[in-house]
Parts: structure tokens; C-alpha cells; sequence
């Protein structure tokens, strides 16, 4: 393929940060003060000296003023591009501030009232008060509606009187509490009149905000040393007999009136928890946020190596770059081209999210889910590779591999365990199958069958070498929406199965659950690769439609190439045009390759001290970083 790219930075940039392009001059204001605070990645501190100096940057960060939660109610995208720009931090103190005013103050505005706002915003903005967000516990951290911790009504008192009634029932995990925090959203199971209501929050005050003390009745010590996050001080909490005014309960949709009378405005508890948990979302958002952009900046690093470091080559010529080594750059590349797919996707949820369409609210958080859960899992097996792409080098801290591995390893079980955020979507699309056969009925489900035989029975889907076929959006899309098709196939006929031995359902489920979750993972490649092909359509340069196309060509065939044993089990591909698919990629490889770092330097908003990743002059930074007198050799 001899292909010659027009690169347009802006154009680029433009596609891949959509959803928070015209934030840019927000996005380069907070970045130009950031630099002034001096918060940068710690790579090695004692845990307690990295917590006061967390502690410390982040209140520092506050007196901007320019962070508050009322901008979540207000300008929502304009929040997130705020955090976006803070990925030049530590991210302990990005981490502290995501807590304190997303988890926190986002649960305040989402489930108090007026009455609530009024009395923490203020003091949320400025961090005159410190908030956590208490929901883990020792046993449950996934299946919150079986947490433990309760809250029983005292209508004598007009208070909630909490406690921990088990070991497993210690609220753990609980982000910036153990040393600094002096509230948090409490989420319990509420009492009232002997009867358990389901899980309610309740605003709980953890320490004097003058003195710091801790309130009597409870009972509060520091998880200890993490694989990252060491800057955040994660308590364990107990309570016994600890008392709360009635007001503190965030009732927006339950309440207790005066008179001691319980309502709650949804029809249904399992409504109330969906209300009740409604900012993990928002968390699960900023989860795919967060290791897109590590992925971008490992990506720059590894990029800008591999195009300096050279190593063996014919006799009597120059050592080669390793970026010219096939082993290195048709790994490298399909890294790049989903790094592109994910940052569309990215940019599909915060628009979903933030259409606030009721209709679509259960499939905008399954496909949340499935985004987050699958970003994250592929982001750690770059990590991985890419800090072997740098050899020896890639060791150092100074080049933040082992720091990006440790803060990120955190996001694949925070808002949710891949593997649970994988059965909620699949949930979702069964319970949607569900409706449409209820529709359709045996006919309709017929005609599906026999179209989808039909397909891959064709000797042109399954069997064409042409490459231009290969490369078409049509042959991905098919592909993709084929083993999308065929997994939710099999999961139907597998838990039909298991219905007709008697099994329970919860017996049944686990008996197909990693088929559950294949089938996930199937719809969240299609649902990225859907947002692909349209944000290229929306793409009025002509020379960076094609560049992104190119680049959604990789993502696609390096998909289907991972996957080669599902489509050959399956009869969906023949032998042959697997060989066709890899030779495809490897041409597309090669074509892009001269452009690679162009095209990661489009986006050129987040910039770390990395040596590997400067000018191409690696030699020098590293020596320069690690003390050798360079100028004296």
C-alpha cells in the first residue's frame, strides 16, 4: 500500500477529543496553573509524606475556585475537561479531588435537596470540608444491595443511629477519610419501624472540621500501603450507637417526614438503588477517561523511542531503528489504532451520558459498563508491552511505566469489576433480545437464523482474499456484528439448556458465564467500532477522514485478527483469508508507520518529564536525568 497521509494537527485533534474540543482554552488554563502548584507523578515517597503532600495539592487546586460541584449541575463537560487537564498531576491528587467532588459533592446534588446544597457546596468548593464516599465494605463491594451497615430511625430523637453489625459490614476502602476527611455520603441499609427500606445515603460527619478529632461511636484507621493511590488515605471505618440528625438523609426520592412518616416518590426499591448508585456512572465515565489518556501518553513515549533507539543491522551500515523491526511496529500500530477508537467511543458515552435521555438511561450505563471494563482490561495489556518496547529503559521510574501500571491497575475494580460490568450489559442486551422476540416471535427469529446462515455460508464473506474487500468497513462491520450475533445465539441456546435441567437461574448463569461475557465484550467492539465509522463520516477534512478510516481499519482487522479462533471455530472466515487479514494489517502497518508520531503528537494536551519521550534524543534526557555529566563526553 503506498499511501502518503496528509497530516492536519487540528483537524486530528478535533476527531479525537470531540466531546471536549471547544474546552480547549479552559483545558490550557488549568494546566497553566497546575504548573505553578508543582503537583507532578510521585514515584518514590514514604506513604504518609505522600499523603499530606496529596492533601496539601489538592486543597491548593481548590482555592482556584474554578472546580465545584455546582459546575457538575451547570456545565458538566466543562467538570470534565477540568479533570482531563489535571492528568498532568499526580494522580493521587486527581484522585482525592475526583472523590471529594464528584463522588461526594455528586452524590449531594444528585440525591439531596435544596436544603443540602445549600449547607456543603460552599464548603465543597474550597475544601473547607473533606469528603469520602462510603459505600465498599470488607464483604460487599460490587453487590451493594446486600451491604450491611444500617441505619435504624429514632423518631424519639429525630435521628438515624448507624452501625456496623458484623466484621464484614467495616466500611473499607473509603477515599480520603483514614487522615484528612471530615465527611462522607454513608450508604446503608435505613431501618424503619424494624423494616428494612434498601439502601439509602446519609451525609455523616467523620471529624470536627476545626479541631480534626473523630466523633465519638466511630471507630476509623488507614487501609495501609496500595499498588497505587498511595496518596490517598483509604480508611476502614466502624460505628457503633453513632448518631445523625434526621436532615442529613439525602432525600430527594425517600424521605421522613416530620410527623416520623416514610415515602419514597419511585415505585420500586429496585428504582430507589438504581437513583441511589447513580453517580458510579459518572465514576465508570471517568474510568474510560483515564486510561484512554495513559494509553496516549505510554503510546507518545514508546513512539518516540522506538524512532531514536536503533539496535543491530546489516554489516557495515547503520544499526537499524527498532521501530523498523515488523515484531515491533505491527504491535505498536494496531495499539495506535485503537487508542483512536477508544478515545471516539470515549467521547460517544460523555455525549450519552450527558443527553440525560430517560428512555435511554439503562443502555446508556450497560454500555458503560462494557466500555469501561474493556478499556481498562486492554489498557494494562499495553502497559505491559509497551514498557518491554523500551527495553532496559522502560524499567526506570523516571519513564512512569511502573507508575501508570500501578495508578491504573486500581481502575479495573473501581466502579465495578470488569467481569460484573461485563454480565450487567449482557443483562441488558438479553433483556432487549427479550422484548424484540416477544415481537417478532418464532417467524422473526427464523428469518434472523436463517440470514445469519446465509451470511456465513457466502462465499464472499467468508472466503474473498481481495484486499480492498479486506479493507472495507463493510467486511469489519459484518465481522463484528456476526460475533456479536452468533454469541447472543449461543448464550440463549446455552441458558435455554440449562432451564430445561431444572437448573435455577442463578445455577444456569454461572454455568454460561464466560460465554455472558464474551458476549459483551463482542457488543462493546461492535458499539466502538458503530461510533468509529460515524465520527468519520462527520469528518469534513477530507485528508483526516481518510487517515482516521485507515486507522479504524486497524482497530477492526487487529480485532478480528485477536479473535481468529472464535471466526474459524465458527466458519465465519476460511484459512485463507485469515492469511489475507494479517497481510492487511501488516500493509497497514506499514503505511502508517512514518506517520505514527504525527499522528500521536496531534494531541499534544498532556505532557510529563518522561526522557524516553522527548526530542528523540533519549540518551541524552536519561543522562541528564540520572546524573552523567553529558556535556563532558
Amino acid at each position: 500500500m503506498d499511501i502518503k497521509y496528509t497530516i492536519n494537527a487540528e483537524e486530528i485533534f478535533k476527531a479525537r477529543n470531540s466531546s471536549l474540543y471547544k474546552y480547549g482554552k479552559d483545558f490550557a488554563e488549568i494546566q497553566d496553573v497546575i504548573k505553578k502548584i508543582g503537583s507532578k507523578p510521585v514515584i518514590d515517597m514514604v506513604s504518609d509524606e505522600h499523603k499530606a503532600l496529596t492533601d496539601r495539592d489538592a486543597k491548593e487546586i481548590a482555592k482556584l475556585g474554578l472546580i465545584s460541584v455546582e459546575l457538575i449541575r451547570d456545565d458538566p463537560k466543562k467538570f470534565l475537561a477540568y479533570l482531563n487537564s489535571l492528568v498532568v498531576i499526580d494522580l493521587s491528587v486527581l484522585a482525592k479531588l475526583v472523590i471529594h467532588y464528584q463522588l461526594f459533592g455528586g452524590t449531594i446534588l444528585e440525591l439531596g435537596t435544596e436544603q443540602h446544597h445549600k449547607k456543603y457546596f460552599p464548603d465543597i468548593k474550597h475544601m473547607k470540608i473533606v469528603g469520602g464516599f462510603g459505600m465498599t465494605e470488607m464483604g460487599h463491594g460490587s453487590n451493594v444491595r446486600n451491604i450491611e451497615t444500617i441505619a435504624e430511625y429514632d423518631h424519639q430523637s429525630k435521628e438515624f443511629v448507624i452501625n456496623s453489625p458484623t466484621p464484614s459490614s467495616t466500611k473499607f476502602w473509603i477515599g480520603n477519610l483514614a487522615k484528612y476527611g471530615t465527611h462522607c455520603v454513608l450508604f446503608c441499609k435505613l431501618i424503619y419501624k424494624g423494616e428494612d427500606k434498601g439502601v439509602h445515603g446519609i451525609v455523616t460527619p467523620i471529624r470536627d472540621v476545626d479541631t480534626k478529632q473523630v466523633f465519638p461511636g466511630i471507630e476509623i484507621g488507614d487501609c495501609g500501603p496500595k499498588i497505587g493511590w498511595n496518596g490517598i488515605d483509604n480508611a476502614w471505618i466502624r460505628f457503633r450507637n453513632y448518631r445523625v440528625p434526621k436532615e442529613n438523609l439525602l432525600n430527594k426520592f425517600a424521605n421522613i417526614d416530620d410527623k416520623g412518616e416514610y415515602t419514597c416518590k419511585l415505585p420500586t426499591p429496585g428504582k430507589l438503588f438504581q437513583n441511589t448508585i447513580s453517580q458510579l456512572v459518572f465514576g465508570r465515565m471517568l474510568y474510560i477517561c483515564g486510561p484512554v489518556r495513559v494509553l496516549n501518553i505510554n503510546l507518545k513515549t514508546v513512539i518516540n523511542y522506538a524512532l531514536s533507539r536503533r539496535q543491530f543491522g546489516e554489516k557495515g551500515k547503520s544499526e537499524e531503528l527498532i521501530m523498523n523491526y515488523p515484531s515491533h511496529y505491527q504491535v505498536l500500530l494496531p495499539m495506535l489504532g485503537h487508542l483512536v477508537a477508544f478515545e471516539i467511543a470515549r467521547d460517544s458515552v460523555i455525549e450519552r451520558l450527558f443527553d440525560k435521555n430517560e428512555e435511554k438511561l439503562d443502555e446508556t450505563n450497560s454500555i458503560i459498563s462494557g466500555v469501561k471494563a474493556l478499556v481498562n482490561e486492554y489498557n494494562m495489556t499495553c502497559t505491559n508491552k509497551l514498557r518491554t518496547f523500551c527495553g532496559g529503559n522502560g524499567i526506570s521510574s523516571y519513564n512512569l511505566f511502573g507508575y501508570f501500571r500501578n495508578e491504573m491497575d486500581i481502575f479495573q475494580t473501581a466502579e465495578g469489576d470488569g467481569a460484573v460490568l461485563y454480565q450487567q450489559l449482557s443483562k441488558f442486551l438479553l433483556s432487549e433480545y427479550k422484548k424484540w422476540y416477544k415481537k417478532e416471535g418464532v417467524t422473526g427469529y427464523i428469518i434472523k437464523e436463517v440470514q445469519t446462515f446465509l451470511a456465513t455460508s457466502n462465499p464472499i464473506y467468508t472466503h474473498s482474499r481481495s484486499i480492498p474487500y479486506i479493507l472495507s468497513n463493510e467486511f469489519h462491520h459484518h465481522a463484528f456484528s456476526y460475533r456479536f450475533e452468533k454469541m447472543r445465539s449461543i448464550v440463549i441456546e446455552k441458558l435455554s439448556h440449562s432451564k430445561s435441567k431444572k437448573m435455577t437461574f442463578m445455577q444456569s448463569w454461572n454455568d454460561t458465564l464466560l460465554y455472558i461475557i464474551e458476549l459483551s465484550k463482542a457488543y462493546t467492539h461492535l458499539y466502538i467500532l458503530e461510533q468509529a465509522h460515524l465520527s468519520i463520516k462527520r469528518c469534513t477534512d477530507p485528508p483526516t477522514r481518510q487517515l482516521l478510516n485507515d486507522l479504524i481499519k486497524l482497530y477492526a482487522l487487529s480485532s478480528i485478527e485477536n479473535d481468529f479462533g472464535f471466526y474459524r471455530n465458527y466458519n465465519c472466515i476460511s484459512a485463507g483469508q485469515a492469511l489475507k487479514i494479517s497481510e492487511a494489517i501488516k500493509e497497514l502497518c506499514i503505511a502508517i508507520k512514518p506517520y505514527a508520531l504525527d499522528i500521536i503528537n496531534t494531541d499534544n494536551s498532556t505532557s510529563f518529564d518522561i526522557p524516553l519521550a522527548k526530542d528523540g534524543n533519549y540518551i541524552q534526557h536519561m543522562a541528564s536525568r540520572v546524573g552523567i555529566p553529558f556535556s563532558k563526553l
